[in-house]
């Protein structure tokens, strides 16, 4: 398996590399588990936040990949609840509103789901979006539509990584991962290289 070096602000870790197509590579990413980068990204972010005077109500993650880090966000700003969505409906849930990907959104987008109670939690605040990974920006989009259709208003769009140039709406992020090309040839260049 090959891996990618990453140094995120001194903070060293390998990432695999994981083909997504014949001739195209990326680093893969999660912040499952590693207290270090939760703790050094909940400081940046915090930073950046206060640079541009954003001061959310509420933090709010696609699913339990980003649940330590919203978790983590909502603590530092001293919220006591966040929201985190969900993949599918689960049995605990109440009234829950699905949002379906949009019909030109690539393979990997996934539905989301907010439970009803977080939806009459989430009127009239002023939320922070948060992932770890942002490429195409599916998600965030998905998560963006279906919280201003209940009222809320979202502040700020944030991910610890920018993957690629596909995503051209404002977002804070905190590093940028490589999206690699496989030439005929066999050589590996980034995507932002000449081939």
């Amino acid at each position: 398996m090959e891996f990618f070096d990453l140094d995120f602000y001194d903070i060293h870790r390998k990432l695999p590399l994981t083909f997504i197509s014949s001739d195209k590579q990326i680093a893969t990413f999660t912040i499952v588990g590693d207290v270090e980068i939760t703790e050094k990204a909940g400081e940046l972010l915090s930073q950046k936040l206060e640079e541009r005077n954003i001061v959310p109500d509420c933090f709010v993650g696609p699913g339990t990949n980003i649940l330590c880090f919203v978790h983590h966000m909502a603590k530092r700003y001293g919220h006591l609840r966040y929201v985190v969505l969900r993949k599918s409906i689960l049995n605990y849930m109440t009234s829950p509103e699905v949002q379906l990907p949009w019909r030109d959104a690539p393979k990997h987008a996934k539905k989301l789901v907010i439970n009803g109670p977080d939806i009459e939690f989430l009127k009239g605040k002023k939320v922070a979006l948060l992932d770890d990974v942002v490429s195409t920006g599916v998600t965030m989009d998905m998560m963006a539509h279906l919280l201003e259709k209940h009222g809320a208003t979202v502040v700020a769009r944030c991910a610890l990584f920018k993957q690629g140039d596909r995503y051209r709406k404002d977002l804070l992020y905190l590093s940028e991962l490589p999206i690699f090309i496989i030439t005929k040839e066999g050589k590996k260049k980034l995507l932002t290289e000449e081939r």
